[in-house]
């Protein structure tokens, strides 16, 4: 791979990124065109480590790190990188065509959440995937956008760097997995809704060693922690009357993750094809059907800036499994604004598991600041 320019965006790209940012907006089946993308309909036969890369016969695709970190000091960060792509058309190139269409785009966002401060620091990227600049690996896991890049290496160690000067973050961090890939859903086909092509595939690593540094106002700082790392790929995910989604990665101190994905309906009713998994201390897994977990908000919080209305804290009971949770941000005001990339305002942020057990793992409410229907 060539080497990435470091420097900021000039005039012309922060109009290509403006332009992709609007197309991202645009609802999926209007950007589907003729339905030329691939769809997922069933278990996938994996080939690894092709498939930890990109698929860009599906439209739309992650890949997403987050990771609860400590310095020297003992003081508590939650850091997320995230690589969105998305693929624009599907039609094979016309000829006589523009070299500049845009067939493919690349996203990136980058949060860092300061506990001891209080302070919840974001920056975000957008650009036509054409590998240069911007591109993307189908062979492995390899996504960059200028200096930014998340990568995996063949011991699977993922590598994340990314540095935004305007909002003056940065992190380099270096996560080993220690228990196997998880295969979400049946064998990593995640469905989502009563359509079988409502669905995607989803892989995870649920427990990741991390260390390396984190850049916060000039200031670098010695990180350790742990982590947690999906990717998704599909082209249709959620079923009609879906409006966004309420999911939890918690990592418990008994060795066990629980992942808990709640799609929530237009009504603000759990959808029947919301689903979870336990991992348990050996590494394998049970999934959990929609009627076995229990959860319930235990506050809210209201955005100032979008007045986005979320949960804020909650009770995650699995009865079958003896887990009675409760779940605490330890930031309220995490809300990531992705309007100028993705064009999708979340909630994402750390959160503290006491209870019948404890730990701590990350939370991320979709669809509370406008609705994701027929967006993916």
């Amino acid at each position: 791979m060539r080497k990435a320019d470091p420097r900021r965006p000039r005039p012309a790209r922060q109009l290509i990124a403006a332009v992709l940012a609007l197309a991202w907006l645009a609802p999926a089946a209007a950007r589907a065109g003729e339905n030329g993308w691939q769809r997922i309909t069933g278990p996938p036969a994996l080939e690894l480590p092709r498939d930890h890369g990109a698929h860009p016969e599906v439209q739309t695709e992650w890949w997403y790190l987050t990771a609860n970190l400590r310095d020297a000091a003992g003081h508590r960060y939650g850091v997320q990188l995230t690589f969105f792509r998305s693929g624009l058309d599907a039609r094979p190139p016309a000829a006589g065509g523009s070299p500049l269409r845009a067939r493919q785009a690349v996203a990136a966002h980058l949060a860092i959440a300061d506990v001891e401060r209080g302070a919840f620091r974001h920056a975000e990227r957008v650009g036509r995937a054409d590998g240069g600049f911007t591109g993307f690996s189908t062979g492995d896991l390899l996504a960059w956008l200028g200096d930014w890049q998340l990568e995996r290496r063949p011991d699977d160690t993922l590598v994340a760097r990314a540095v935004d000067r305007t909002a003056e973050v940065g992190i380099e961090l270096s996560c080993r997995p220690v228990k196997p890939l998880v295969l979400q859903g049946d064998d990593g086909y995640s469905r989502k809704g009563a359509d079988p092509d409502n669905a995607s595939v989803y892989l995870s690593w649920t427990r990741l060693e991390v260390t390396g540094t984190l850049t916060l106002d000039g200031r670098e700082l010695a990180v350790a922690g742990a982590g947690w790392f999906d990717h998704e790929w599909g082209s249709s995910q959620l079923g009609e009357g879906v409006a966004g989604w309420d999911w939890f990665s918690l990592r418990l101190d008994d060795g066990s993750e629980l992942m808990v994905y709640r799609l929530r309906r237009t009504d603000g009713s759990p959808d029947p094809y919301s689903s979870g998994t336990l991992v348990r201390p050996d590494g394998s897994t049970r999934r959990l059907a929609v009627g076995e977990v229990e959860l319930e908000p235990a506050g809210w919080w209201t955005s100032p800036a979008t007045g986005g209305r979320y949960p804020s804290g909650w009770r995650i009971a699995v009865p079958t499994e003896k887990l009675d949770l409760t779940v605490a941000p330890l930031l309220r005001a995490a809300e990531l604004d992705g309007r100028a990339s993705t064009g999708v305002v979340y909630w994402e942020g750390p959160v503290e598991v006491t209870g019948s057990h404890r730990g701590e793992g990350y939370a991320e409410l979709t669809g509370y600041a406008g609705s994701l229907q027929g967006r993916f």
